[in-house]
Order: structure tokens, then sequence, then C-alpha cells
């Protein structure tokens, strides 16, 4: 699954840190996992401690390291709580809830979005209808609204997670930005996937594919194909399951994500493996 991550509060530094973070995934990649937790820390700009670490969790959140973001998190929490935060507890509290949701600790990560939720411009906490809560959606709100789809998913209510996703979709559209509107496409496709309705399925990740085009977000192209493949794959599509995680690999290759490139090498390996198996013609045994 896909999540859109909260909009981050106005840090002066921010384009230093995105190059920061570029330069952390190269190191990460090349082996330098230490140098690039460090370049969070470096003298070079000026930033608040939380900004730091907010910017080092979600670094350490798409590499993987799941249990390190939160212990980074956790710190950020602490701060918007001394401060009187509200918009960084809901940012802090969403990160956390995607983190926990990788960990399949799905009742921590329900908690942890409902709080999210709380802090943020939905009334959850006061136990409102769906429809009263949407009534009150702030423009940039969307995000919580594909997190409580993911945990609709995880429980298996496909009909409320495709009411939220497309609820959030038609936010994003207006509000957000095309990275924002892919991942609730992406959502909606493995939704439609799970649900064995697989034209549906391949025609979001494709609009998920081609909204992140637009953005060149390489990373998150390579893992649209990703899903693709295995939907190709269950449909039987076994040749253009493997060119499209093919693909992919380039994209992880570029974008310097090497865990998500090892596991798609792992996963393309299988599927060659199997389609040798398939193409075998038993009566030669």
């Amino acid at each position: 699954m896909s999540e859109s991550l909260p909009p981050t509060p106005s840090i002066a530094g921010s384009g230093i840190l995105n190059q920061v973070v570029q330069q952390a995934h190269l190191l990460a990649s090349e082996g330098k996992s230490q140098e690039a937790r460090a370049l969070f820390y470096s003298s070079d700009f000026k930033l608040k401690n939380w900004e730091r670490s907010l910017a080092l969790g979600q670094f350490l959140l798409e590499s993987g390291l799941h249990l390190d973001s939160i212990e980074q998190f956790s710190l950020v929490l602490d701060a918007a709580q001394q401060e009187g935060n509200n918009q960084l507890r809901s940012i802090v509290c969403h990160n956390l809830a995607v983190a926990y949701r990788n960990l399949k600790c799905f009742d921590l990560a329900s908690q942890f979005q409902q709080y999210s939720i709380a802090w943020g411009d939905l009334r959850s906490a006061n136990h409102q209808t769906l429809e009263e809560e949407l009534d009150q959606l702030s423009d940039n709100a969307a995000c919580d609204l594909t997190g409580r789809a993911n945990d609709a998913i995880l429980q298996e209510d496909y009909s409320l997670a495709e009411q939220l996703l497309n609820i959030s979709l038609s936010r994003e559209i207006l509000y957000g930005d095309p990275d924002s509107q892919a991942a609730d496409w992406g959502n909606l496709g493995i939704v439609q996937g799970l649900q064995g309705n697989h034209l549906r399925a391949v025609s979001c990740l494709r609009k998920a594919y081609q909204l992140h085009k637009q953005t060149n977000n390489i990373s998150l192209m390579g893992q649209d194909l990703v899903h693709l493949g295995e939907l190709f794959w269950i449909a039987g599509r076994y040749r253009r399951a493997t060119r499209c995680l093919n693909r992919s690999l380039a994209y992880f290759s570029r974008s310097h994500h090497s865990t998500l490139e090892q596991k798609t090498r792992t996963r393309l390996l299988e599927m060659q493996r199997l389609l040798k198996v398939k193409q075998h013609d038993p009566l030669l045994n």
C-alpha cells in the first residue's frame, strides 16, 4: 500500500534538507548508513532538533528502517507536546501510524492514525459519523483519510477503504499534488486487485504511475511497476509481469533504494524460475 505523507511544517532549510535526503539515500545505497544519518546533524545549516529528527525519521521510514524511524518520531512528538504544536502532533502521529503499519503492528497503527486525526481537523474523538467528519475536512487532511483507508484494507473492509480513498482522491485533486493523488490511485488499484477486479486495478495503477512520472518520482514509479507486475502475474500475463519488475529495478537503482531493489530482484528471480517451470513440457519428464 502507498501512504500519503502529511504536509510538513514550514522549515527554513527545507530545500537544503531535500538535498541532504537525496545524499543520504546515495550513501545508504553504498553501505554507508552511519554517514547517511550523520548528514542530518551537520552544522552547515541551522535547524531545530525536532526538524532534524523529523527529516531523519522520514528518511529512515523510506529506507525501511521502521523501528529506527519510530525512535526519531518519538523525539518529535515530545517536542510537539512541549510546544503545544497541534499541527506537528498530527503530522508525527500520522508518520508513526505508517511505521507501525509497516511493522504489522496494526492496533498501534490504527491508534496513532486516530491520534493524528484528533490533533488535525477531523473530529473523530467526538465519535461523529463519517459524513459529519467529512464536512469538517481541511484542505490538507486527505492524508488521514488515506491512512484510515489503509487500516480498512488491512481489516478487509474493502467497501469502506474504497469510499475513503475516493473521498481522499477528490480532496487531493482540488488541494493536493500529483504524488498524493498517485498514492490514492495506487491504493484504489490494490483494493480492486484484492477483490479480483484485475482490469480496474491495472487501470488505477497505471494512473498512479503516470502521475508519479509527471513529478519524476522514480522510486514510486518503481513501486507502481512492482504492483502492476504482481497483477499481471496473477492474471497469467507472466512475461509482462517480469518486464514490469525489470523496469522497476532500474528506477530503484537510480533512486538509491537498495532495500527495495534487493527485494524486487529476489521476487523477479522467483518469477523467472516459476516461468521456466510453467513453460516446461511435463510430457518430457
